[in-house]
């Protein structure tokens, strides 16, 4: 049951064996925004839920509490029930820019995919 356990040793969800989290904020500039130039105030975090999850998937679902975030790949988790890819964090106009570097990132990881594996 949520809530009846003690936490770990840092109460993180990085006390998950195997869990992996990286996080980087990007600021630069000063002044008033101008578009395509900046002040940039963005970020993203990245949660890698075990090591190799394209073959060791992860049991998961999603509530969708109010329906105004960005969010791709969940029609895949709520028809498998499962995550094969990170958990990635970032503001709306990022999401295809993210969604990419994940592509990217798990093609690297494991090039077979699309080619020979499938799902």
């Amino acid at each position: 049951m949520i809530g009846q356990y003690s936490p770990a040793p840092l109460n993180a969800i990085t006390d998950v064996a195997g869990v992996k989290v990286g996080h980087t904020t990007l600021i630069s500039g000063d002044g008033n925004l101008k578009p395509g130039e900046g002040p940039i105030r963005t970020g993203v975090t990245v949660v890698i839920p075990r090591d190799d999850v394209w073959h060791k998937k992860v049991p998961a679902g999603a509530f969708v509490l109010n329906g105004t975030g960005e969010m791709t790949g969940l029609a895949w988790v709520a028809e498998s029930g499962f995550l094969e890819y990170p958990i990635v964090l970032t503001n709306t106009l990022n999401v295809p820019r993210v969604a990419n570097g994940v592509m990217s990132w798990m093609i690297r990881q494991h090039p077979k995919i699309g080619v020979t594996e499938t799902r």
